[in-house]
């Protein structure tokens, strides 16, 4: 059974003729009939009665017609709805796992604003989404500093300080803020996406810290910190995975202002940016005006 044959049959059972439904769809009389006796044998049913004047509906042309209606409409409601996606435009953005809370109030809005809009989201270390941006993977991407933006453009988002992470049971003071003294004594690990912006903001002090151990993940740098070998200094959006993973360490802020990172939306420089792109960056240009 065929959509077109349902369409045929509703269309002869609405006007009550063979003749009438052909000259409505637009075609001859005997194309028509030979889809209607098509469809009774493959039903194995009469679903018609000729008569002179016209035809008239059998009790299962009865159940067929009021069945096929709601049929048909989930059918042509579900093509709307196919052809309509296939409209929909995509926003191809990039974001670090970090930095999910800052862009997602941006995202939110926008999408409110262009709900025909879908969205392919690339996660990845800055230094990755920062290729996919220059290789047309994504359309436009979070980074954070320190990041050479060369072929890329930038705007403000946030900016976060350091925290320092100490091993449960270490004696780091009451006061929640600290300061690069307070961490010259203890062994350090650092996150070496971060390394020589921490080594620099010491250096400018003529302080020598302690660096037991660089790593490349924060996470692994956490298990460090809980066997008490060293204090972690890590940007201030790991918090919460510190406080999730390995509950009891205890966190300071750095009241550092050399040691604070920026959070940035970059896009490829060079050409005009899309609709779609200039329309995202319209709001989250709100974030830079308030940093200048």
């Amino acid at each position: 059974m065929e959509i077109k044959q349902l369409e045929y049959f509703r269309q002869i059972a609405s006007t009550g003729s063979i003749n009438e439904a052909a000259r409505r769809l637009n075609m001859s009389q005997p194309p028509l009939s030979y889809q209607m006796k098509q469809l009774e044998e493959e039903l194995q049913v009469t679903l018609f009665e000729r008569t002179r004047t016209g035809v008239i509906l059998t009790e299962a042309g009865k159940l067929l017609y009021e069945r096929s209606e709601n049929l048909l409409d989930y059918i042509h409601s579900t093509e709307l709805e196919v052809a309509k996606a296939g409209k929909k435009q995509v926003l191809r953005i990039g974001i670090t796992p970090t930095t999910v809370s800052t862009i997602m109030p941006y995202i939110s809005e926008f999408s409110k604003k262009n709900p025909d809009v879908n969205f392919e989201v690339r996660d990845g270390i800055t230094y990755v989404l920062y290729n996919y941006l220059m290789d047309g993977i994504i359309d436009i991407s979070v980074a954070r500093t320190p990041i050479r933006l060369e072929g890329a453009q930038s705007l403000v988002l946030g900016e976060e300080p350091m925290i320092a992470v100490y091993p449960s049971g270490t004696c780091c003071g009451k006061n929640n803020r600290i300061h690069l003294e307070d961490l010259v004594h203890s062994p350090l690990i650092l996150y070496r996406r971060y390394e020589e912006l921490i080594m620099n903001a010491f250096s400018a002090r003529n302080l020598h810290p302690n660096i037991l151990c660089i790593c490349d993940d924060p996470r692994d740098g956490l298990e460090w910190v809980k066997e008490g070998l060293a204090v972690a200094v890590f940007p201030q959006s790991m918090k919460e995975i510190c406080q999730g993973l390995k509950k009891g360490l205890k966190i300071r802020l750095l009241n550092e202002k050399a040691l604070k990172t920026k959070i940035l939306l970059i896009w490829k420089k060079g050409k005009k940016p899309s609709r779609l792109v200039q329309s995202f960056l319209d709001i989250c240009s709100q974030a830079e005006e308030k940093h200048n």
